[in-house]
């Protein structure tokens, strides 16, 4: 009898892409793969250590996995692991530890005598519709609060062909959505190809797909890539990390740009794309912010018009210069900071959301996480819930048009189309 396995992945989108290698390497080798949460032979967790609330919860679904898994251990890798093993290696739930390095030496496992029944793949959480395509690894940065060069290392690029095979092969399987992923991906480079020449090889291929470029530095967006993004395929989608809206804070944080240099990239792209989905990631509670520092964040999200925004409390990283930096925040101006800045970028993202209520826009169609309705993810990176239609299961895990119907502060909701009422034309270019 086959053996059963199930995945948990925490992080970014590169553990993810991460995650689906470890898990069809498993199915390849026999393996019958279930939901995490579900009784398995082998539980696997794949942990994310960017901030400290990022260590509490891996170590969390350690101790969750254990309890599905039917030998009450769990096998773990991710960045965790390689930022402290030792300590991963004492919990004890923890079979084995691999760091992201030895991804190899995990999947060895999965060749073991025994597997040869044929493989059925019982869930949709590790291979959706929108599939990750990693094409490097690693950071050069000096970011005062991050961790991460010393947990991933130096820029790593793929090579070109080994990329292209792979694109290719996940639209020959029919992925309607490839997302190129990596930890600096702007810094892509594979002799005279860099991210442009590569997103548009890739974008010229044939077969109805498209794809969408995650993460990028603000600094490593020029005027090639701009122009890339003019490419029917290509989504109308951008993700521009910010941090912070304040210069002095920047400067603090180590980041290479200032207000006036991002705010240059942005008109740049938005003169070229005005209804382009622009996103970013803000921290909240720097050491030393002040009042006034918090202020101009909020200020940037208003004048930047954010189509979203990911933000995130200010959490000591043992390791980093922004550990040892004195003048912390306290906790309740903290919270109150958060609370404000969700507000404003409620506000906002409704803002951008709101003006597309009626248009029919290109959307990926997948099942929620518990199969029982619909949701759809726009080309500009609109999440929404569909309503009950016939229309759903025949769109699901295609491209298909939705007519969005309402949104509000918090979610959309649109209506899939029929193939005869569908056109050709993007709205959003």
């Amino acid at each position: 009898m086959a053996k059963t396995f199930s995945i948990r992945t925490l992080g970014c989108k590169l553990n993810q892409y991460e995650s689906d290698q470890i898990a069809q390497t498993f199915i390849n080798a026999g393996w019958n793969i279930r939901s995490f949460g579900e009784e398995v032979d082998l539980v696997i967790v794949n942990t994310c250590t960017v901030t400290e609330k990022s260590d509490k919860r891996s170590r969390n679904y350690i101790r969750q996995g254990a309890r599905f898994s039917k030998s009450r251990g769990v096998v773990v890798t991710g960045c965790l692991v390689n930022r402290d093993r030792q300590a991963v290696e004492k919990l004890p739930e923890v079979i084995s530890a691999f760091a992201v390095q030895e991804h190899e030496d995990l999947t060895a496992i999965a060749f073991q005598p025994g597997q040869i029944e044929r493989p059925k793949v019982l869930s949709v959480k590790c291979f959706r519709t929108r599939r990750f395509l990693k094409i490097q690894d690693g950071c050069d940065g000096s970011c005062s609060y991050c961790i991460i060069p010393k947990v991933r290392g130096e820029p790593r690029s793929r090579g070109l062909s080994q990329i292209l095979l792979q694109a290719q092969r996940l639209v020959d399987e029919g992925c309607p959505e490839i997302v190129l992923t990596g930890i600096t991906i702007g810094k892509y480079r594979d002799g005279d190809t860099d991210l442009a020449a590569l997103a548009e090889s890739i974008a010229n291929f044939r077969g109805e797909f498209r794809l969408r470029i995650t993460s990028i530095e603000p600094l490593h967006v020029n005027d090639r890539l701009i122009e890339v993004y003019a490419h029917e395929k290509l989504c109308s989608h951008i993700h521009l990390p910010l941090q912070s809206g304040s210069d002095r804070i920047l400067r603090a944080m180590q980041r290479p740009y200032r207000i006036a240099d991002y705010q240059r990239v942005l008109e740049k792209i938005r003169a070229r794309y005005p209804k382009i989905a622009v996103g970013t990631d803000i921290i909240v509670g720097f050491p030393g912010e002040r009042e006034s520092d918090f202020i101009e964040s909020l200020r940037r999200l208003e004048e930047f018009r954010f189509a979203y925004v990911h933000q995130f409390s200010f959490s000591k990283r043992e390791g980093t210069v922004a550990s040892n930096m004195a003048d912390e925040v306290s906790a309740p101006s903290m919270a109150e900071r958060v609370d404000r800045l969700r507000e404003v970028a409620l506000r906002t993202g409704w803002e951008y959301r709101r003006q597309f209520i009626g248009a029919r826009l290109s959307c990926v169609v997948n099942p929620d996480r518990k199969g029982k309705s619909y949701r759809a993810v726009s080309d500009n990176y609109i999440r929404m819930n569909l309503v009950d239609s016939r229309l759903n299961q025949a769109a699901c895990g295609k491209i298909a048009e939705v007519k969005i119907l309402k949104t509000d502060a918090k979610q959309t909701t649109g209506a899939v189309l029929a193939p005869d009422y569908r056109s050709t034309k993007k709205p959003l270019r």
